[in-house]
């Protein structure tokens, strides 16, 4: 497997209760007491390519700044790492003592089955479930070094006050994952630690295409409750409000968040500890029909129906669960195809799509379920283009544009072979124009033969695969 890394990072902010509730027991932010240092926690990732991993959650239990065994997590926390190519999931906020800290510990527990899809040219095993080639598997493979401590470089991280800073874990899933046989995780071993610190003035991170449930909507600020958690979420002046119709609010404003709809939400993480959306976006007015999102795999029984792995559900509850493959069936519900408008409709208008024709494997779609679905087909009733995240290589560039190949196997081996995508950025993608990160804050930063994380909504483009990106993130 070539390199990517999935990062969670840790900040010393102000206090303020702004997560909730995660998977397994809740990520809570904890208030402040005189002598203390606030410190919250998120993670990132890039993962890696060669074997196509399509799901992968791991549960962080406990982590430690040392020396002094400080707690920096209220409860256990659950992500799912191939969500987070190209983007930030907030875990947790404490406060700590002042002082200068020089490790962290940290605990996981043995990660939730692995989704993939085995392009290997061999059999894949966890020591009971065999994958063969060109298979999509779901295995748990055995999992060493989930307890362990973490080195801060130099002379450690000193932390004083109330003044704001971070600490950024990075663990490499390409190392982490390995296939001795039986397939293995190790996770510990595979985690460095780093410092960072936010520019003047800006916030302290930026989390983006949260989708959830509105709960509780009152005086600017609402609760999304999402499937790893529930975010306390505040509004102001600058939030913008996309996509609403004008039968559900007019003029736009907070008063179109309403309870139980479903909504995805960018907001930003306030070196003041608090979420603020800064960005909006309807996805639809109720939870009476879930809405399950996931990457499609197979496309060779279209018209009739395709297969996908989920990714994320609301609500929290519904089935099937995260990381399962399913079929979704596209007959029986007379379902309509439609464009998230993510980035707007001016932008998206050359593209198509309109139905089945237009589906390729690596396309993130959301399926609304129908009547008659069960936990293992999915009746659609309609099917929604959003954001896909794909890893890949920087092939050429013809700014504002650039090709990508070195692309997931799960997609080389797609029947049509899916080889290179051409990427497009823009200023004028709504609401605020292609994003960079990593080793490339500015598009001219972004190089040939470098590994590259993009996320955006990918096209067929009759045979000429394109994905207009959100976000583009340069890895090394």
């Amino acid at each position: 497997m070539s390199d990517g890394r999935v990062r969670a990072f840790v900040l010393l902010l102000a206090v303020a209760c702004i997560l909730a509730g995660c998977s397994g027991g809740g990520v809570h932010f904890a208030g402040g007491q005189a002598d203390t240092v606030p410190v919250s926690v998120s993670m990132t990732d890039t993962p890696p390519t060669g074997v196509s991993v399509l799901s992968f959650q791991a549960t962080l239990t406990d982590a430690r700044l040392n020396p002094g065994n400080v707690e920096l997590l209220a409860a256990p926390v659950t992500v799912n790492l191939t969500r987070l190519q190209t983007e930030t999931s907030l875990l947790s906020s404490v406060t700590v003592p002042p002082g200068t800290y020089t490790s962290v510990a940290l605990t996981f527990s043995s990660p939730s089955p692995l989704t993939i899809e085995n392009n290997s040219g061999g059999t894949l095993t966890d020591g009971v479930t065999n994958c063969l080639n060109g298979e999509v598997c779901t295995l748990s493979p055995a999992v060493s070094s989930l307890t362990g401590s973490v080195s801060l470089p130099g002379a450690g991280a000193t932390l004083s006050g109330t003044t704001p800073a971070a600490l950024l874990l990075d663990l490499n899933v390409a190392n982490a994952l390995a296939n001795a046989p039986p397939l293995e995780a190790t996770l510990i071993a595979n985690t460095t630690v780093s410092q960072l610190a936010p520019e003047q003035g800006a916030p302290f991170e930026t989390l983006e295409d949260v989708v959830g449930v509105v709960s509780g909507p009152s005086s600017g600020a609402f609760v999304l409750q999402t499937a790893l958690g529930d975010y306390n979420i505040t509004t102001n002046s600058t939030t913008q409000y996309l996509n609403f119709p004008g039968a559900v609010c007019s003029p736009v404003g907070f008063s179109c968040i309403a309870a139980s709809e479903i909504v995805s939400v960018n907001m930003s993480l306030q070196t003041s500890n608090t979420l603020v959306a800064t960005d909006i976006f309807y996805e639809d007015d109720s939870t009476a029909l879930p809405e399950i999102e996931g990457v499609v795999v197979a496309t060779s029984s279209l018209p009739a129906q395709f297969s996908m792995v989920v990714l994320q559900k609301t609500p929290a509850a519904s089935s099937p669960a995260i990381g399962s493959e399913v079929e979704v069936a596209l007959t029986n519900n007379a379902p309509t195809f439609a464009i998230d408008n993510l980035v707007g409709t001016l932008n998206t208008s050359a593209f198509s799509f309109a139905g089945p024709s237009d589906m390729i494997v690596g396309q993130e779609v959301s399926v609304q379920q129908g009547s008659g679905s069960t936990a293992s087909v999915l009746q659609a009733s309609r099917v929604l283009l959003r954001s896909s995240r794909i890893t890949g290589t920087v092939a050429t560039t013809a700014f504002p544009n650039f090709t990508v190949n070195g692309l997931p196997p799960f997609l080389q081996n797609a029947s049509p072979a899916i080889t290179q995508i051409e990427v497009e950025t823009a200023t004028e993608f709504t609401p605020n124009g292609t994003e960079y990160g990593g080793t490339a804050p500015v598009i001219n930063d972004i190089a040939d033969g470098h590994s590259i994380s993009v996320r955006g909504q990918l096209f067929a483009n009759n045979g000429n695969p394109t994905l207009l990106a959100s976000r583009v993130v340069q890895n090394n």
